[in-house]
């Protein structure tokens, strides 16, 4: 089954520059096109935990050719979002109680590092980066709180806002490692997060957290900005853990209750 996703609106050339590789006006391949519109509906949840990717149905969907289809679905493979197996094709990738705690783990040590970094060396721009990042983030929550708890495209926007930011709090640290790596890890845990959000509690004020590692972070206090940022990737996890189902109509999320205390709500 696939669930609702993206249209391609513009029109897919070739060029004999690039091989005859099909490309978009704007210059990106199908491919580069296949793999956003994926990515994008895999981490939001359109595209559920091991459902059956099928190629000419979602190249249909997505009005991309089959050929950039397999190319993208490869490509999310390394990017652990899609599992493939021999003769079996690509599915969404499973999702796990112990995958979110060591991903949680993970994120917590690789991010405080690049926090670490950054706070030594960001410069008065990264400073204002942070502010204006934070501040497009209350306007859009403010936003959401009036409106419909449903409006897809505004949890989009959200989504969006809330990644970069994280990145901001992180740009100067100086390493592409520490920011590519924290971007994948970002992926993931948005996903978990993603198909936990219509049953998570709603009494958690994530913005005065955020202000909160904002604050740490321009005062240059790097020992409370990365406890305040553990505390944050950590709360987020016990919530999804929390959560036993996603919604009336699917499956739960993880196959076992969480009997650990330390993640209970």
């Amino acid at each position: 089954m696939i669930t609702e996703g993206y249209a391609v609106s513009e029109t897919v050339k070739t060029d004999d520059r690039n091989n005859g590789a099909a490309i978009s006006p704007a210059g990106r391949t199908q491919t580069s096109v296949a793999v956003d519109r994926l990515r994008s509906d895999i981490i939001a949840g359109r595209l559920r935990p091991t459902e059956k990717l099928r190629v000419q149905p979602l190249a249909a969907r997505y009005g991309l050719s089959a050929s950039a289809l397999r190319e993208a679905l490869s490509r999310l493979v390394t990017d652990g979002l899609v599992d493939v197996e021999d003769q079996r094709g690509f599915r969404v990738a499973q999702v796990s109680r112990e995958d979110l705690l060591d991903l949680t783990d993970t994120r917590v040590e690789l991010e405080c590092l690049a926090l670490q970094r950054a706070i030594r060396h960001g410069d008065v721009a990264w400073e204002s980066n942070i502010v204006a990042a934070f501040h497009r983030l209350s306007r859009a929550s403010e936003q959401e709180a009036q409106d419909h708890p449903d409006n897809l495209t505004l949890l989009d926007e959200l989504s969006t806002l809330h990644r970069n930011f994280h990145s901001s709090l992180i740009a100067a640290c100086r390493s592409e490692w520490l920011l590519y790596f924290s971007s994948l890890l970002y992926e993931q845990s948005d996903r978990y997060r993603r198909l936990a959000l219509y049953s998570a509690p709603q009494s958690r004020n994530t913005l005065e957290e955020h202000k909160a590692l904002m604050d740490a972070a321009i005062r240059r206090d790097a020992p409370v900005a990365c406890d305040l940022l553990g505390q944050h990737f950590h709360e987020t996890t016990r919530i999804i853990l929390s959560v036993q189902g996603i919604t009336a109509d699917t499956t739960t999320l993880f196959a076992t209750p969480v009997a650990d205390s330390s993640v209970q709500s």
